[in-house]
């Protein structure tokens, strides 16, 4: 937070408002931070992450983007404030949460992060005011934040963004590999700048980084069982929550939700989840590829940096099936082992 105070006296400010200082109560991953990091005691290997670290984190890259393309001032801030604003209308337990409270309260984190930045909800009055004392268009922010405004080289709306450089490898800190040898800020400098082919085989490896998080980790059995209970227990009580509960933090939450972070945090979560299923559960898979008909030194990111989606279930017994058969991905088959994905 000090590197941020350097940069730009509106951004500490920002961090002590009420709005942002409640995503320290909202995990990164949500309900998968639980399954994966049962007993965090603060090692490397063993922490759990919120919205609040990474939305710094976003912060941070934004600002080193603004030092290296050499932004003046006032873009810079802007780019640095919607960076650190981002995720600002995230429920708690993130996505985890987010598809019954948009359901039932038609409450998401797009619209959310826009009404708490304009200062249109109680909640987001202070930021609001922190924005105009400084002379920050708030109006600007979200269109930014959105992208709405095309500009800072598309690292608001592109595929390679902030956002998704630093919650990629943030997430990859989850698998067994371990570390990429990719910092976020020598993507984000390559990424800008775009010199060489060093730096093309550094954000092309950062897209196939992105295909083994999403498989490893936010696709995987563990992750998609973890959503799911989630959603189960929301829906299960759901005439004890309110509109007003989407910008609780997960304390609150869990008390509304009696049995759930017990659940998500026993060492035997895969068979007691097991009695909680009553069928397939139903989901999409991301694959990201790499399109090389897609020119990096002329920014053809949208080209360049694909996704497909793939139509997934889960079975009761922990074995996941794509349409037709296993998928593969990175020359792995598609098909594994609850069990196996919770020693990760």
């Amino acid at each position: 937070m000090e590197e941020l105070g350097r940069a730009d006296a509106v951004l500490p400010d920002l961090i002590e408002t009420v709005a942002f200082r409640r995503l320290k109560g909202v995990r990164f991953l949500g309900g998968i931070d639980y399954v994966l990091r049962p007993g965090p005691n603060g090692a490397p290997r063993n922490r759990r992450y919120t919205r609040f670290q990474h939305s710094i984190g976003v912060a941070r890259l934004a600002s080193a983007y603004a030092r290296l393309t050499e932004l003046p001032s006032s873009e810079g801030r802007v780019a640095c404030v919607a960076a650190l604003l981002h995720d600002l209308g995230h429920p708690p337990l993130s996505h985890s949460l987010e598809p019954v409270f948009k359901e039932v309260f038609d409450l998401e984190h797009h619209q959310a992060t826009a009404e708490l930045i304009l200062g249109r909800l109680p909640l987001g009055h202070d930021l609001a005011k922190v924005l105009r004392s400084h002379g920050v268009s708030a109006e600007r922010v979200v269109a930014v934040v959105s992208g709405e405004e095309a500009g800072f080289h598309d690292f608001f709306a592109g595929p390679i963004n902030f956002d998704t450089i630093e919650g990629i490898l943030r997430s990859r800190s989850y698998m067994s590999h371990g570390p990429t040898g990719l910092s976020p800020e020598s993507v984000v400098e390559s990424a800008a700048l775009r010199r060489n082919n060093r730096d093309r085989e550094t954000v092309d490896s950062f897209w196939s980084y992105k295909s083994e998080a999403y498989s490893s980790v936010i696709n995987s059995s563990s992750g998609v069982l973890a959503d799911h209970v989630c959603q189960l227990f929301m829906r299960r009580n759901i005439n004890s929550l309110t509109g007003d509960d989407y910008f609780a933090t997960e304390q609150r939450i869990f008390r509304k939700l009696p049995g759930l972070r017990e659940l998500l945090t026993s060492h035997t979560f895969v068979n007691d989840v097991k009695r909680e299923l009553v069928g397939p559960i139903k989901y999409s898979r991301r694959l990201f590829f790499v399109d090389k008909s897609g020119d990096f030194f002329k920014r053809q990111d949208r080209i360049r940096y694909r996704h497909d989606r793939e139509s997934r279930v889960l079975n009761v017994d922990g074995q996941q099936e794509a349409k037709g058969g296993p998928s593969v991905v990175n020359g792995q088959a598609g098909f594994r082992n609850v069990k196996s994905l919770f020693r990760q």
